[in-house]
């Protein structure tokens, strides 16, 4: 059964998505937000009232898709064809079949999803830097960096939020106390977390500073027994997490309507 989903199943829905993090970061941001960007959520049920699969209609006008495994194609795509939206945005594996029922004229390749198991261990390299773990305040300096590298990122609210309430930590390379290179976490729990907000200042990149930061934080992180996982469309930010061991598991697409 598939169904609008009432105020009262947002604990039920974060479960759900919180099983599959490598899939789910920008879902998991949108209902932990205080203003939640969501015009709509729908769920599909399995007989004994459990959700399995979710669609999110964004105020944007752009949906996600997420299920855990099978779901019902055809009751979905007649959902999709009731709503005014302009595309959709979900990873291939599972969203690819609604290309089956004509839903959409098309897809495009997005960003690339990828795992890092806690047992293929990593070994970091020796250099000269500090690194430390970021404090609440080094995020003007984060937000700063992070201008430079990204067309949008996280608000400084919410990165404030995850470090206050432990959702999340991050590390800090820096030189002369100025960070010029940091990584983040999103979402840990106790056996995996998201790699998030990697990010070099643009004078000191090609210098393997966002390397050291990555293998600080991944040795803390596989210590502790947690898979990693991230999402990049960088191809050359791609090439440094295939050689700390990260394997792509997934693609996310952008269907066309």
């Amino acid at each position: 059964m598939i169904r609008r989903l009432r105020d009262s199943e947002y604990i039920e829905l974060e479960r759900l998505l919180k099983r599959d993090l490598a899939r789910n970061y920008f879902t998991l941001l949108g209902i932990s937000s205080k203003k939640s960007p969501y015009k709509d959520i729908y769920g599909e049920f399995t007989e004994d009232g459990n959700l399995k699969a979710v669609l999110f209609l964004r105020k944007t006008g752009l949906v996600q898709f997420f299920t855990e495994g099978s779901f019902d194609l055809e009751g979905f795509s007649n959902v999709l064809r009731t709503l005014d939206y302009k595309g959709m945005i979900a990873p291939s594996s599972y969203s690819n079949r609604f290309l089956e029922e004509v839903v959409f004229s098309g897809a495009e390749p997005g960003a690339f999803i990828s795992r890092l198991c806690a047992d293929e261990k990593i070994f970091p390299n020796k250099h000269p830097y500090k690194i430390r773990s970021l404090v609440l305040k080094d995020l003007d300096e984060v937000v700063e960096i992070y201008q430079e590298c990204f067309k949008s990122f996280a608000p400084r609210n919410v990165m404030e939020d995850k470090l206050i309430s432990a959702r999340g930590r991050g590390v800090a390379l820096e030189e002369k106390g100025r960070i010029l290179s940091l990584a983040q976490t999103d979402f840990e729990s106790r056996d995996g977390a998201l790699i998030v907000g990697v990010a070099t200042r643009t004078d000191y990149r090609n210098k393997g500073l966002a390397s050291y930061c990555l293998e600080e934080l991944i040795e803390i992180l596989q210590r502790e027994g947690k898979d990693l996982y991230l999402q990049y469309d960088n191809l050359e930010a791609g090439k440094i997490y295939e050689r700390l061991g990260f394997k792509v598991i997934d693609q996310v697409m952008h269907y066309i309507r």
